[in-house]
């Protein structure tokens, strides 16, 4: 797979200065987006700064990208990660010591930053700020970072901002501070996939559904300039900053949609319903692979459980003492309690159709919801639901069981009282 790659930057309608700044290093396989912030001092100068930092440490650094290309692993995709979060970094620490001695202790010069790195068909996303950048897959789009803004942190608290003055507050940036907290993401490429990077300047003008009719329009090139000019025409208040990526395929090779199945067989698995597409994104890339022939068994009962199954495709047979409970299809899934403790299996696992699943681990599980509080909230919702609906069935079982008894007992009892009277 290989990217095509555009990206201009416009001064706007408004402004003097053009405080933006991006990459495009086609060579490399990155491209970045960088936003000044106008109400510090020199914001031009921090964004092409950071840019510049970021664009030596990633190339001096490509052996780690080239690594995982030849031998992807968990090590090596850590091992880009890692890379990315330290150019990242790097960039801040010297942003704020350029504002130190431009401008002397109280002085601040700050910056956002988004990056998008390509090995292989997987991408790597690092993210600071308001910048957005946006995944256009299969004619949706999706939001693939989280605005680091104080509208954005109230809304995601639940609370309802009055004062409109300061929904453009950024809360994280490079250069405020000597070091920065970084958002990441790795996902898998499909070809034909569009990515967006794109500054504050082009996103408050243009909503998602209208971005993703545009983004499809046309070659990257002309993507770009349009989306400028729409933002121009539009008010043009602010700089405007758009970079537009495309997954081709290498001559000869073909198009893979294994990712683009799991990502649907997600999107319509109870667990994850309320998932955004990044979360899921998140969810796809932590899950492994597995497929299994029929009559093989994927555990038995008793078993210790360390994993929950989600089926892409095929049939499973949930089996207890050799009678059957349940035949789980495409969309189905099953083991989940042992995200929550590590319990014996209650049942027996029997493939009886061809099955390719996802396979999600304990501990893996774990370590995400570490990492993402919202998503934690949300998934460990879903099971708390999902128990709640299993302790009611087994109680009205239990209920219709004993009262079975009871009527038994009672007639019991009434043949007896009977046979004694006569």
């Amino acid at each position: 797979m290989k990217l095509s790659m555009w990206g201009a930057t416009d001064v706007g309608r408004t402004r003097k200065i053009n405080e933006d700044s991006f990459l495009l290093v086609p060579d490399h396989g990155f491209v970045a987006v960088a936003d000044g912030m106008g109400g510090y001092q020199r914001g031009d100068v921090a964004a092409e700064l950071a840019c510049n930092v970021v664009k030596e440490s990633l190339t001096r650094h490509k052996h780690v990208v080239d690594l995982f290309r030849r031998a992807p692993s968990d090590a090596s995709k850590s091992a880009v990660r890692t890379m990315l979060d330290t150019a990242m970094q790097k960039a801040c620490k010297e942003v704020h010591d350029a504002a130190i001695a431009m401008t002397g202790k109280g002085g601040r010069m700050g910056t956002t930053m988004d990056i998008v790195l390509q090995a292989g068909t997987t991408a790597f996303i690092a993210h600071v700020g308001d910048g957005r950048i946006f995944l256009v897959r299969g004619g949706e789009i999706h939001q693939l970072t989280q605005d680091h803004t104080l509208a954005a942190q109230q809304a995601a608290s639940g609370v309802e901002a009055d004062d409109l003055s300061g929904r453009n507050v950024i809360t994280r940036a490079l250069g405020v501070f000597p070091n920065v907290l970084v958002d990441s993401l790795v996902f898998d490429l499909n070809v034909g996939d569009r990515l967006i990077l794109c500054s504050d300047g082009l996103h408050r003008y243009i909503d998602e559904q209208e971005l993703a009719v545009e983004a499809e329009n046309g070659g990257v090139a002309e993507v770009v300039d349009r989306l400028i000019g729409m933002a121009n025409q539009r008010g043009g208040r602010d700089n405007i900053s758009v970079v537009v990526l495309q997954a081709d395929p290498e001559p000869e090779s073909q198009d893979d949609q294994a990712t683009v199945r799991r990502m649907e067989v997600l999107r319509n698995v109870g667990l994850f319903q309320f998932c955004t597409y990044r979360e899921l994104m998140r969810v796809c890339q932590m899950a492994e692979t597995r497929a299994a022939p029929a009559g093989s068994v994927l555990f038995d009962e008793g078993a210790h459980g360390r994993e929950c199954f989600v089926i892409e495709e095929g049939e499973v047979t949930i089996r207890k003492q050799g009678q059957k409970l349940a035949v789980l299809r495409s969309g189905d899934y099953f083991g989940e309690m042992s995200f929550i403790d590590v319990p014996r299996r209650s049942a027996t696992a029997v493939v009886t159709r061809d099955v390719q699943l996802l396979v999600i681990r304990r501990n893996q599980f774990l370590q995400l919801l570490k990492q993402d509080s919202e998503l934690a909230a949300k998934l460990m919702w879903q099971l708390l639901q999902k128990l709640s609906r299993l302790v009611r069935t087994t109680n009205r079982q239990l209920v219709k069981e004993v009262s079975a008894y009871d009527m038994t007992e009672m007639i019991g009892q009434a043949a007896g009282d009977t046979i004694l009277d006569e």
